[in-house]
């Protein structure tokens, strides 16, 4: 079986060089029309000149599920230049935040999202601290706080 060097990746983004393959535009078009049929593969653009195939999929997606679809599929086994690849904690806590808020607007059939219960949170410590006597700056940041959550969302920042 062929082999696949992953040089690349980012979340939901994948870079992988066939060298053996290289200059071979058949391979690389039955290529690129097989694995836009993995499941979470958004996009495939390949360069039989360079050997290269640039994959895009969802973030639910991982390269090591791509990997396991290519290898079962017969297409190339991929052999990773560094450790197997996953999320970083950050990326793992932003899913699993974006999960629960999407669950709890679902829950609440849309009368409650995270970004309410985070503005709520930020408005009663501000309340709290003011009440203690604290306004600079505990108090007033956190009021400041909770109005940039609700300011980001009508201006379509987070």
């Amino acid at each position: 079986m062929v082999s696949a060097f992953v040089v690349h990746e980012l979340f939901g983004r994948l870079r992988l060089r066939i060298p053996e393959k290289r200059k071979d535009g058949a391979y690389f078009a039955e290529l690129a029309e097989r694995l836009s049929e993995c499941p979470g593969v958004t996009r495939v653009e390949s360069n039989a000149l360079t050997g290269s195939v640039l994959l895009l999929h969802t973030e639910e997606t991982t390269a090591t599920d791509v990997a396991r679809y290519a290898e079962q599929a017969a297409l190339f086994s991929v052999k990773w230049l560094s450790a197997t690849p996953s999320r970083t904690l950050g990326q793992q806590a932003a899913k699993s935040l974006d999960a629960f808020g999407r669950g709890l607007t679902s829950v609440s059939g849309g009368l409650v999202d995270l970004q309410s219960i985070f503005f709520l949170f930020l408005l009663g410590l501000a309340v709290f601290q003011a009440k203690r006597g604290l306004l600079l700056p505990p108090a007033v940041t956190l009021f400041w706080e909770a109005i940039r959550v609700v300011g980001a969302d009508k201006m379509g920042r987070r």
